[in-house]
């Protein structure tokens, strides 16, 4: 087995994604990847960073005196049980905050690499073990220590950088500009001064080195907007970051601004991004919704649906350190708890409409009645009730297809979520084609692969039917490869399994060109309907 992995984030332009190669078999086992878009006070913007604990949340992403809806649902993922998840911050500036050394020529200045006020940093400069004169010139060389803090004037340092015997001269291949592509907090802002920076004394000492702290009041950090949150395709910003994150099951995203919803425009386009790589999207339910006659009014205006959005109804909030309530986001604990429930080493079991069990201190912004659950249902939407002071219960199993699905099923959460699975696995899993020419021992190959993975998810009883056959079909032949014969890289196959009833398929052609891989539904066909 392969496990699935992150590709790198760096902006070198090449993306490295490991899966199946040639000849191997698809794996049912691991834990697909849980995303988070969503602004955050600092850390890298536009990147995918993969979080294994809300500590480690908080030392790249968090800020002490930053309420951050992003850092809560994290937090609750993690509580609920959640595992594999990775983080993409955006920014609504791209302002960085500035470090400014002095000295006899001009001032060294210093940018952080993240942008936003509370990206805090300092620096300190010093002469130590550097001569004051290196062959009958002034020397141009200094020591430098970089460093991020928790918060302004903190003695807590999450990062520290340190950078020995580095110089202002260009010619120099220890150039301060050259020196600092490598790092992680800052880089040059501007060319060098000509002279190096005057080493930083700690103030009522002679020698103690001291800092110079980022001047933080020059930027400012208005909050992204549904542009920001979904980025650009072509630039694999926002949303987009997510473009290469090997085996994403699930995306949360939550709006720029407390209080304000997803636009229009970004539950569109997120929409489209989740349906390309077969992901579920968990959203917040809007502030507006107010009432259950609310939700449905707006449901009705806004004519929006999708099998592959959840949200529910009604919102929460938690209360800050002055008492005050404040907006809360559980996409976290949602996205933790539909990973868990009914899953076995990585195959999702269908639950029969049991109820989802959140786990976190969030109240509830009103109660519902039964009457008012299966309203919300019938709306493609789920209704969220408290069980006890620290737990919460989702209700409904539905998604937000309501209608303009193939498969009307597709309003169940459980069945969409099992389906995105395999989907998403056998997409994954047929990568290695793209290296090779579109012939019938490719062909073979890739049948082969598919019904090998499908044979063990029958034999898990995750597919309907005693018999495999009556279980599922795949299709790689001259038939689903009409005019692809000879091609490299691209590869067109047909396969259809049994969910509900044996022999009754839901079918999906996949077809491989350019280096991507269009998946589309064909819909329930009987086994008579399949047989050759």
């Amino acid at each position: 087995m392969v496990k699935p992995t992150l590709t790198d984030t760096s902006n070198s332009g090449i993306h490295v994604i490991e899966g199946p190669a040639r000849g191997q078999h698809i794996p049912v086992d691991g834990d697909s990847v849980t995303a988070f878009v969503s602004p955050a006070p600092r850390g890298p913007v536009d990147h995918a960073v993969s979080i294994s604990s809300p500590e480690e949340f908080q030392k790249i992403f968090g800020a002490p005196e930053y309420n951050c809806r992003l850092e809560n649902a994290v937090r609750q993922f993690f509580l609920n049980g959640g595992r594999n998840a990775v983080v993409v911050r955006v920014s609504g500036t791209t302002a960085c905050n500035r470090i400014c050394l002095p000295g006899e020529a001009g001032e060294l200045v210093l940018e952080a690499k993240n942008p936003g006020p509370l990206e805090h940093l300092r620096a300190s400069i010093d002469y130590d073990d550097i001569d004051a004169e290196k062959d009958g010139e002034y020397q141009q060389n200094f020591n430098l220590i970089v460093q991020r803090l928790r918060s302004s004037g903190s003695a807590w340092i999450d990062a520290q950088e340190c950078y020995r015997n580095v110089s202002i001269d260009p010619g120099s291949r220890d150039y301060i500009g050259y020196v600092l592509s490598q790092s992680d907090l800052v880089q040059l802002a501007g060319n060098a001064p000509e002279s190096r920076p005057y080493p930083t004394i700690r103030p009522t000492t002679m020698r103690q080195a001291g800092y110079i702290e980022a001047l933080a009041g020059r930027v400012n950090s208005p909050p992204p907007n549904d542009y920001d949150l979904i980025g650009s395709s072509a630039l694999g910003t926002g949303l987009n970051a997510l473009e290469h994150v090997v085996d994403l099951g699930q995306v949360c995203l939550v709006s720029g601004a407390e209080g304000t919803p997803l636009g229009p425009i970004a539950l569109l386009a997120a929409d489209r991004f989740c349906r390309l790589h077969q992901a579920l999207l968990i959203i917040d339910p809007p502030s507006r919704w107010a009432s259950v006659d609310d939700v449905l009014q707006d449901q009705e205006r806004s004519g929006f649906a999708s099998p592959n959005a959840v949200t529910w109804f009604p919102g929460v909030y938690s209360r800050n350190g002055q008492g005050e309530r404040v907006c809360t986001s559980i996409v976290g604990a949602v996205a933790a708890a539909l990973r868990s429930v009914g899953q076995i080493d990585g195959v999702h079991q269908l639950r029969n409409d049991g109820p989802l069990m959140l786990r976190g201190g969030a109240r509830l912004t009103m109660e519902l009645e039964n009457a008012d659950i299966r309203r919300l249902a019938r709306a493609g939407i789920n209704g969220l009730i408290q069980r006890s002071p620290l737990h919460l219960q989702l209700l409904g199993n539905v998604t937000q297809a309501r209608y303009g699905s193939i498969a009307a099923e597709w309003t169940e959460l459980d069945l969409r979520r099992q389906v995105l699975f395999i989907l998403r696995r056998i997409r994954e899993g047929t990568l290695w084609t793209f290296f090779h020419t579109s012939n019938p021992e490719i062909w073979r190959e890739v049948e082969s692969q598919i019904s090998a993975f499908l044979t063990e998810l029958h034999a898990r009883s995750v597919l309907a039917g005693e018999h495999a056959s009556l279980s599922y079909f795949v299709r790689c032949d001259s038939d689903t490869n009409a005019g692809l014969l000879g091609r490299t890289g691209e590869v067109g196959f047909v396969v259809g399994f049994a969910l509900r009833r044996p022999g009754e398929f839901l079918a999906f052609r996949f077809q491989r060109s350019n280096g991507e891989c269009r998946v589309s539904e064909l819909g329930w066909q009987s086994a008579l309907a399949c047989a050759v």
